[in-house]
């Protein structure tokens, strides 16, 4: 055992004073309902200290007698109440122990831990006092308690309340997280801290003090997202070194288990995700009972288990010495875990690890694999293995890792070498991509098309009469390399579609072609040639770990943005879904990039409250860690609220961000700088001289074929205006673009923003009831909105208090916050707060007469107040308060 680490002083209980779990147990210590509980729940989830809160609050510390069962009293009868019968050893029947009980006065609290291994004489006393009431009975145990158990018998006939504690979700993880650290967390700390520790308590308190004491769990850096938010917690790694904190956390967790079932564990923090049925043969059926005790949990199979802490799993591997993993790896061995339908990064690695010969192909694999799952742990502990071999794409993967372990340039070096030593041009070319790739993530790049003609001209350099790529890739290299390819767009998409449908074309640059496609097709406002090609690159990135590892996350934004683009939302949402679901590494490493998506997908009808929080944990994600390029994006997405609360212009302005080095594609680099410009246009402090960025950007020709894009920044600027100032003309520029791209926001656009409406009440509110039935709120909170205005100028009040209650009860039903364009339009009809107080009553049938001695002001004053609400919402009779949507 280590001695236990010192650091932060993580509270005694892990659960708070007055929970719904303390209150049951307080009822069953102060009624007469039931004799007793039984509180089960895995291994530092909080039980013992459920009790001692109960039994504090209840008063009754002084009452209580202990019962320690173990594995090796089981089976000696009364060996659970040694503690408590000095004499057991002359007392041979239950009468005999009943009697030596009453020794403990009247009604005394005895409680009962790791009741699971009660023995079967002793659980026979303990029911019989139960059922005289002789006593109040509370047992701790793990799992679940099994049918032959006298005690689960009790629990059966109702008089033994039953608890069961479960894992804690995200919003207990948070609070826990919260109330430890004193201060707010991002959301993907929380979740990461979440996978980690499956939600256990006890490793909660042991992650957060370990991860704080080595510096991996901080304050934001560089502050939190908005101005006069305090910095949230975040973390620069997924999880800490095992120390002695840690360890010893795992191990008081094993006290209570079985050989077999520690063994179990052991198996499966080797091996990582296995077969139940080769647990079963190697350690026995434990399986079951290591789920119901949240050691373990399945995988999408239900054949398959895994740990359910990650955390759990890394501590047990660095405890378990040499010669007990070789034992155990010959017994997964000869129970056939070797075989390739079982074979995992880890198993791959304990393979090696026990000195057991595996093939180079096979090892390569592992090592993709582990890079796949952003476990870079095991992905480096390959790297040994590999370096030994001569095989060229054995150097490729070897640079690979040293990437990750951040000796980009090293890994450069090597990776240049290797483009010109190989004979293989499709291995130089993914050579290349890497280096492109090395040079987006050290900044000196914007993104890795553009880090290709600089190589190109390095590597043409020293291999001046060699083919460089692929002969295939040849004309569609040539022209990504040329400064003016959006000039040759059609050529390029028609070349990379030739290479998609060639059967010769290997998976790793058809997946990248596809890609090429996918982004093309979506900005230029064709979803239906563009999402197909996107979900094609996603499922490969899903198959192909060579092209996850490099690609995979590009993968996920190309098919979320070009669903989003298009107005396939609900599809952006299911794709996103299933990233909540990531290992938790994955998900560190990812987290920033997938709250943005989830911020696009959730506002693309307005913003609600959750979106704002995940884009501001995003952008504090990505200034650590930006995989991607989607920092800029996110930031100019995040400036409306900044500018809100940012005395003076914010620093940089967007013209300062123009002439900086461009991050990300280009599209969505210029898309940022129109949003930031935009933001900056509505600031008091603003200047209006010369010609907008934003409008600089939609004439700029290299978004000529990116109409989509010139789309979003259009609606953004109409949706960011007062409505009394926009200038029609921008609606129906924005107009134009609609129709020309394709998909349900296109068209939702389109029918909402119709020049042809601008004069046509009727026209505006069919559109209005049309895009409301099918679930278009944007477009129907636009129609509306447009109704509202036209009403407005005309001084038709009537008119347009309908409109005005049928926009307040869309967003009510959306639960959304609209932008100003739409809020703006609802303003016309908001109510003060005494009018609203006066409303309420009045809309109650209160008289006049009423709401004034109420509210204790004069008749005079209520009448007032009513007159101006009905003028704003354009009613005539005091029954129509009752049907205000408000």
């Amino acid at each position: 055992m280590t001695a236990p680490a010192t650091g932060r002083q993580i509270p005694p209980r892990t659960l708070p004073r007055r929970t719904q779990e303390v209150e049951i147990l307080v009822d069953v210590l102060q009624g007469d309902r039931f004799a007793g509980a039984v509180i089960l729940g895995g291994p530092g989830m909080g039980k013992s200290s459920l009790v001692q809160t109960a039994l504090e609050v209840t008063g009754r510390t002084a009452d209580v007698q202990t019962i320690q069962c173990s594995p090796n009293l089981r089976e000696v009868p009364y060996g659970a109440l040694t503690p408590l019968l000095a004499n057991l050893p002359e007392l041979t029947t239950p009468v005999e122990v009943l009697r030596a009980l009453q020794q403990f006065g009247t009604d005394p609290v005895i409680v009962v831990v790791d009741v699971q291994h009660l023995d079967a004489a002793s659980a026979f006393v303990l029911a019989q006092l139960v059922q005289n009431r002789a006593a109040t009975l509370l047992t701790i145990g793990t799992g679940s308690l099994g049918r032959d158990s006298g005690i689960a018998a009790l629990a059966d006939t109702g008089l033994l309340s039953t608890i069961r504690l479960e894992p804690a979700d995200l919003k207990q993880v948070r609070r826990q997280c919260t109330g430890v650290l004193d201060g707010p967390l991002t959301e993907a700390a929380v979740r990461t801290i979440h996978g980690m520790t499956g939600g256990n308590p006890r490793l909660i308190n042991a992650y957060l003090a370990s991860a704080h004491d080595q510096g991996i769990l901080v304050r934001a850096p560089k502050g939190a997202a908005l101005p006069g938010r305090p910095a949230p917690w975040m973390l620069l790694r997924a999880a800490p070194d095992p120390d002695g904190r840690l360890i010893d956390t795992v191990e008081a967790m094993h006290d209570s288990l079985l050989p077999g079932e520690r063994e179990t564990l052991d198996l499966v923090a080797l091996a990582g995700w296995v077969p139940r049925s080769l647990l079963r043969t190697v350690a026995g059926e434990h399986v079951h009972d290591l789920l119901d005790s949240g050691f373990l949990r399945e995988g999408e199979s239900t054949d398959t288990v895994g740990p359910a802490a990650a955390i759990h799993a890394e501590v047990l591997r660095a405890r378990i010495p040499p010669g007990r993993s070789f034992e155990l790896y010959k017994k997964w061995h000869a129970a056939g875990g070797d075989a390739a339908e079982h074979r995992t990064a880890r198993s791959v690695l304990w393979a090696l690890e026990c000195g057991q010969p595996v093939p180079l192909s096979e090892i390569m694999d592992a090592g993709y694999r582990a890079l796949q799952a952003k476990d870079w742990p095991t992905a480096r502990a390959m790297a040994p293995r590999l370096s030994e071999s001569q095989d060229p794409r054995a150097a490729l993967l070897v640079s690979e890792l040293m990437l990750v372990g951040g000796r980009t340039w090293a890994a450069s070096t090597e990776l240049e070498e290797l483009t010109v030593r190989t004979t293989d041009p499709n291995l130089r070319l993914e050579a290349l991509s890497l280096m492109a790739l090395n040079r987006v993530r050290t900044g000196d790049a914007a993104n890795p098309w553009a880090a290709l003609p600089a190589l190109m001209a390095q590597v043409r350099e020293r291999l001046p009469h060699h083919t460089i790529t692929p002969a295939t890739l040849a004309t569609v290299v040539d022209m990504l390399v040329n400064d003016a390819v959006h000039l040759h767009r059609p050529e390029l998409l028609e070349q990379a579609r030739l290479l998609v449908e060639d059967p010769q074309t290997p998976d790793f640059t058809r997946a990248i072609m596809l890609l090429m496609r996918a982004d093309a097709l979506a900005m230029a406002g064709q979803p239906d040639a563009a999402i197909p090609a996107a979900e094609r690159a996603y499922e490969l990135s899903a198959t192909v770990p060579v092209f996850s590892a490099r690609f995979g996350l590009d993968a996920l934004v190309y098919l979320v943005l070009a669903c989003i683009t298009a107005g396939y939302t609900d599809r952006a949402r299911a794709v996103l879904a299933d990233q909540l679901s990531l290992e938790p590494r994955q998900w560190h490493q990812q987290s920033g990039t997938i709250l943005v998506l989830q911020h696009l997908a959730e506002t693309a009808d307005g913003v609600p409250v959750q979106a704002s929080a995940w884009l501001e944990d995003a952008v504090v994600e990505l200034r650590h860690h930006d995989p991607v390029q989607m920092l800029p994006f996110a930031e100019a997405l995040l400036a409306p609220q900044r500018a809100a609360v940012t005395v003076g212009l914010p620093s940089p302005t967007a013209e300062e961000r123009a002439v900086r080095t461009p991050c990300g594609l280009e599209s969505r680099w210029l898309w940022s700088l129109a949003l930031f410009s935009i933001a900056e246009d509505r600031h008091p402090d603003a200047a209006d001289e010369g010609r907008p960025l934003w409008r600089r950007i939609l004439e700029d020709p290299r978004l000529e074929q990116d109409p989509v894009i010139r789309r979003e920044i259009l609606l953004s600027l109409i949706l960011m205006r007062d409505p009394l100032d926009l200038d029609e003309a921008v609606i129906e520029e924005l107009h134009g673009i609609t129709t020309v791209t394709q998909g349900p926001r296109s068209a939702g656009i389109a029918r909402a923003l119709d020049p042809s409406l601008a004069r046509d009440p009727r026209g505006l509110a069919e559109a209005a009831e049309e895009a409301t039935a099918s679930g278009a709120v944007l477009p129907a909170a636009l129609c509306w909105a447009r109704l509202i205005l036209l009403h407005h100028r005309a001084g038709d009040l009537r008119r347009r208090g309908e409109a005005l209650r049928r926009l307040k009860h869309l967003q009510g039903r959306a639960g959304v916050d609209f932008p100003p364009y739409i809020a703006g339009a609802l303003a016309l009809g908001e109510l003060t707060a005494r009018e609203q107080e006066i409303v309420d009553l009045a809309a109650q049938g209160l008289s006049n007469a009423a709401v004034a001695e109420k509210l204790f002001v004069s008749q005079r004053t209520v009448e007032g107040h009513l007159y101006r609400v009905f003028t704003k919402l354009g009613i005539a009779d005091r029954s129509e308060l009752r049907d205000l949507q408000f």
